[in-house]
């Protein structure tokens, strides 16, 4: 792994990422809503950019968030931010946090515990209409989790903990895959449409699986298992990593790789373990080959073929890219 590569790589999807704002703070397509900025906030502070990061939260103050601290006041969630509704306003939530923008911060952070499940601890994928027996599953629970964790909700985050390691120890015995959905509280989906299989479950030996997922799931955990002092968090972190290295041979290059890469680089930084970043480098490796000579990535594990998704494919980019130099520096 080339690591002045990877950093000239972070630096080159700032610098276009930038060339996306307006001079009200918004990003382009606006009309996409929170599908062209969610992980941009934290993104631009992870690279130093607080300034443009305050000019987007200004923007999403004004123009985006409601009453309740939901962020559809100007545009209506779509396409798969319908689907998981509480992801988009995680990040955001997240990236206001690290960056001080608690005026952001602080009503996402109200509203998006709303959305979590008082028995179970999952997080409706639904949003505020979806009913207590409807979907919850593994990547919208991680990422809603490790929001909760970064504003401080530790409660929360340490129920979103509880609800992945049952998904985990509720799986079939020999189950060629990994479910990673739950309806009517803990009853764990097994029988989907197939051409919606992506977002049930992912299959050993496949390739074009949701890869994200299972790296999410892992890196929350693992700084979860750090916030608590619980080792188990850090075991089931380390089970979600590997049933994702058991698919596909695209499992590090894929649209849907680089939070596969991103939960290895936490969980390398916190145990040190080699397997973990010979995943990360592995990763960043493929991030490496797909970024456009602009320094722009042309789409995110969220993608829909939509303008909006080089936005989130950069960001996301960013995002997963220095956790791996991060873990590289302090995981040996």
């Amino acid at each position: 792994m080339d690591i002045k590569a990877c950093r000239a790589a972070t630096i080159s999807a700032t610098k276009w990422l930038l060339t996306q704002q307006d001079p009200d703070g918004s990003f382009r397509p606006v009309e996409r809503g929170v599908a062209s900025y969610h992980k941009v906030p934290y993104a631009l502070a992870l690279m130093g950019q607080g300034e443009r990061v305050a000019k987007l939260c200004s923007w999403i103050s004004a123009n985006a968030m409601d009453e309740d601290g939901d962020l559809t006041l100007l545009y209506p969630r779509q396409g798969l931010h319908s689907q998981f509704y509480p992801i988009a306003n995680a990040w955001v939530l997240i990236g206001a946090q690290v960056s001080g923008q608690f005026r952001v911060s602080v009503p996402a952070a109200g509203f998006l515990t709303s959305l979590q499940h008082p028995q179970t601890g999952g997080f409706l994928q639904g949003g505020p209409e979806a009913a207590l027996d409807s979907e919850q599953d593994a990547m919208t629970t991680a990422t809603a989790g490790l929001a909760c964790l970064y504003a401080g909700q530790f409660e929360a985050a340490e129920k979103a903990g509880d609800y992945l390691v049952h998904l985990l120890e509720a799986q079939p015995a020999s189950a060629p895959r990994l479910f990673f959905v739950t309806r009517n509280g803990l009853d764990l989906v097994r029988e989907y449409p197939e051409e919606e299989a992506a977002a049930y479950a992912i299959a050993v030996g496949k390739e074009q699986q949701w890869y994200h997922v299972a790296g999410l799931a892992a890196g929350f955990l693992a700084r979860l298992s750090e916030a608590t002092g619980d080792e188990n968090f850090l075991s089931i972190a380390g089970q979600y990593l590997n049933a994702a290295d058991s698919c596909g041979s695209d499992r590090y290059t894929a649209e849907t790789s680089a939070f596969f890469g991103w939960g290895a680089a936490v969980l390398h930084a916190v145990t040190g373990i080699a397997n973990f970043r010979r995943i990360a480098v592995a990763v960043a490796d493929g991030l490496l080959e797909v970024q456009l000579a602009n320094g722009s990535w042309l789409k995110a594990s969220f993608g829909e073929d939509e303008e909006s998704d080089v936005v989130d494919a950069t960001a996301e980019g960013i995002i997963a890219m220095t956790a791996i130099l991060q873990a590289l520096a302090t995981g040996e």
